[in-house]
C-alpha cells in the first residue's frame, strides 16, 4: 500500500492569500520507518531539543514567532528548512511528491478546496494506475491529512468520488476515505506540511528556494511532471515547472 500524506497552505477566507495549496508526499508503507527514522535525525542534528518534541511547520520555522523556533536566529532556521527539503529530495523512490496550486480568483465561485481534494486524489489514483500498468504492481492508496476545518467537506467529497466518481472516471485504487491525525502525532503529515509550504513560498511569495530543490520529487515520467498541477487564469503567462511541463 501507499501512504499518501496530504497538508494545506493558505487561507481560503483569507483575502490576503491568492492561493491555496494542498501538497503532500507518498511514501510506500514498507519504506514508512525508514523516512519517518531519517528526518527525526535530520531533526535531533538542530541540536535544539529531543526530536520526537520538536514539530516541524513551515510557516513558524520561517517566522521564527512561536517556540521552539523563536530565538533561533533566522539564518539558522533557514539552513534548519534547507536541511529537511534536502532529506526530502533525497528520499528513495518509495517516496512520489503532490502538489495542488490554486489561484482562488480564477476558480471562483467554484471552491478551491474541493477543487484541489478531486485533483489530489485523481493525481495520486493515475499513479497507482500506472505502477499497475508499468510494474505491475496491484497496489492500493490512502490518504492520511492533518485535521483541519475541512475534514467534514472533504470525508463527504470522498464518500461521493468512491460511490460516483470524479470528473476523470473513478477512483479504483483508493482503499479508503481519508484518515484524518493530529500532525504533531505523525512526522509525515509534517513532512507534507512543508511539501505545501514549498509551493505557498514559490506561488505566493516567488520564493523558490525550498521549491527548486523538490521538484524532482514530484510525480513525473517521460519529461511530464504529472503530480504538480498549477490552475491559474490561462490569460495569465507562467513559466513554473508544472505549466512548462503542461506545454512541452
Amino acid at each position: 500500500m501507499h501512504i499518501l500524506y496530504v497538508d494545506a497552505s493558505g487561507g481560503v477566507a483569507n483575502p490576503h492569500d491568492k492561493h491555496f495549496i494542498l501538497a503532500g508526499v507518498s511514501v510506500f508503507e514498507r519504506a514508512i520507518y525508514h523516512e519517518i527514522k531519517d528526518i527525526d535525525e535530520a531533526v535531533a542534528d538542530f541540536g535544539i531539543g529531543p526530536a520526537d518534541e520538536i514539530e516541524l511547520h513551515g510557516n513558524p520555522m520561517h517566522s521564527g514567532k512561536t517556540p521552539p523556533w523563536k530565538g533561533v536566529p533566522r539564518r539558522d532556521r533557514e539552513k534548519m528548512l534547507l536541511s529537511i527539503y534536502d532529506r526530502i529530495a533525497g528520499t528513495g523512490k518509495g517516496v512520489t511528491a503532490f502538489g495542488i496550486c490554486v489561484e482562488k480568483d480564477a476558480i471562483s465561485p467554484k471552491d478551491p478546496v474541493e477543487y484541489a481534494f478531486e485533483e489530489i486524489c485523481n493525481r495520486f489514483n493515475l499513479y497507482l494506475l500506472r505502477l499497475y500498468h508499468r510494474r505491475n504492481e496491484q497496489q492500493r492508496g490512502l490518504i492520511v491529512m492533518d485535521d483541519s476545518s475541512y475534514e467534514e467537506t472533504l470525508q463527504r467529497l470522498a464518500r461521493e468520488f468512491r460511490v460516483n466518481g470524479t470528473r476523470w472516471g473513478t477512483l479504483r485504487n483508493m482503499a479508503e476515505v481519508p484518515l484524518f491525525v493530529n500532525s504533531e502525532a505523525s512526522r509525515l503529515v509534517q513532512v507534507a506540511d512543508l511539501t505545501a509550504y514549498a509551493l505557498w513560498r514559490q506561488y505566493e511569495h516567488q520564493d523558490g528556494r525550498f521549491f527548486q530543490k523538490i521538484i524532482p520529487k514530484f510525480d513525473n515520467e517521460g519529461g511530464t511532471i504529472h503530480g504538480l498541477v498549477h490552475y491559474r487564469d490561462m490569460a495569465d503567462s507562467c513559466y513554473c515547472p508544472a505549466c512548462m511541463s503542461r506545454h512541452s
